[in-house]
């Protein structure tokens, strides 16, 4: 049976992930039809690196149910309803750094980066509140732009049958990730070099799952920092928790036993000694991560028909805040820009430089990452020497998130 797929929509979305879903929704609310191109390279990378992505626990700090029904057509609900957890959130000035309708939230939200993902997805497709199609096609993925140096008029998408085709469309957000070829595209159709910036260094995380120890499914996030060592537990749904932890040494994370270990061995072993009484759930999965990269597509001219957004922009940690606020600020700035219409040459510019104020805004500060939460979610901080290097490893493996 032959599959046929549109040869023009008029927005293409590369990729499928956080990024993409909130991007999709607002193109689509804005009167345009829209194609996610959800197949990714993450498979390939796991026989690159030899090495499975790990997989962590999510926590969301509620800015206001309007916020998230605003990007994601009410995520929140239905995450809730399908069994995220929610706690109480002491006040604090940290709410400060959030926008006014959020003043009053007290409440954290966790759950699996699994259901994060799914429930955008699934209402972006549903959301009946739009009259043009939004289709989302896991077998394919972008290998390519087509244009020029002056515009981007489409990509060239491979299916998972080994076909491709050119898919042109009026405007492309590459929401691709961390693992994005969008400067080598980019240049190969003549556009000058994209400016990158980069910070930190490489490490390793690990992430296993965790069935609650009786009585134990209602403990609040934990986290403890030591240094460049750290570990975090977040309840997420059907009574388990997810586990991360970070090390500059894969073998003191790698199975079953040393996961344990790593946790006890830190300077308060919080973490360590609640995994060490519940059963575990799956195995242990270690990823590598790569130093951070901001690409600075806003200081080039051109070309017009493209934004891109996500960690294809700008890397943050997986557990960092400021990425899913990057995120979110660039769903609004496109929104914004779509108002001059999605085929003006002047859309894609703007909102591409609006992303880049909210992310200059973000990658300068980590505070800004923290959103308090260092004051509010229980976290371990070694004392006297150690304090500011806790720190500072706190500011890249806190989980906090607004929505």
């Amino acid at each position: 049976m032959t599959t046929t797929h549109p040869k023009h929509v008029d927005a293409l979305i590369i990729g499928g992930g956080y990024a993409g879903m909130p991007a999709a929704s607002v193109v689509a609310r804005a009167g345009y039809d829209v194609l996610v191109l959800a197949g990714g390279r993450s498979a390939a990378r796991s026989e690159e690196t030899g090495s499975e992505p790990a997989q962590h626990g999510e926590v969301l700090h509620i800015g206001g149910m309007w916020d998230v029904n605003d990007l994601a057509y009410g995520s929140g609900a239905l995450l809730r309803h399908r069994g995220a957890r929610t706690f109480p959130l002491p006040a604090g000035d940290h709410l400060t750094r959030t926008r006014p309708r959020a003043w009053g939230t007290r409440e954290l939200l966790t759950c699996s980066r699994d259901l994060l993902a799914d429930v955008p997805r699934e209402l972006v497709v549903a959301d009946p509140n739009h009259e043009r199609s939004t289709t989302i096609l896991d077998d394919a993925q972008a290998v390519g732009l087509i244009g020029d140096e002056s515009a981007v008029l489409g990509a060239r998408v491979r299916f998972d049958n080994g076909t491709e085709q050119e898919i042109t469309a009026l405007l492309v957000v590459d929401a691709s990730g961390a693992d994005a070829r969008t400067t080598t595209w980019l240049s190969d159709l003549g556009v000058a070099a994209v400016p990158v910036t980069t910070r930190g260094a490489s490490e390793f995380m690990a992430g296993r799952r965790y069935q609650a120890s009786e009585g134990r499914a209602d403990i609040l996030v934990t986290a403890v920092a030591d240094g460049a060592r750290s570990a975090v537990l977040v309840p997420i749904e059907n009574g388990m928790w997810a586990v991360t932890q970070t090390s500059p040494d894969r073998e003191r994370l790698a199975g079953a036993d040393a996961f344990v270990d790593a946790a006890l061995d830190l300077w308060d072993p919080s973490v360590g000694r609640l995994i060490a009484e519940a059963k575990p759930v799956g195995a242990v999965t270690v990823s590598p991560t790569s130093p951070l990269r901001r690409h600075r597509h806003e200081r080039i001219r051109g070309p017009r028909g493209m934004v891109v957004i996500g960690d294809a922009l700008a890397t943050f940690s997986p557990l960092d805040a400021r990425g899913p606020l990057a995120t979110e600020a660039a769903a609004r700035a496109l929104r914004e820009a779509l108002g001059q219409g999605i085929s003006r040459p002047t859309t894609s510019r703007r909102a591409q430089q609006a992303i880049a104020e909210e992310v200059t805004r973000l990658w300068s500060d980590p505070r800004t990452g923290r959103m308090g939460a260092s004051r509010h979610v229980p976290v371990a901080s070694k004392p006297s020497t150690h304090l500011s290097r806790a720190r500072a490893a706190l500011s890249r493996m806190l989980p906090s998130r607004t929505l």
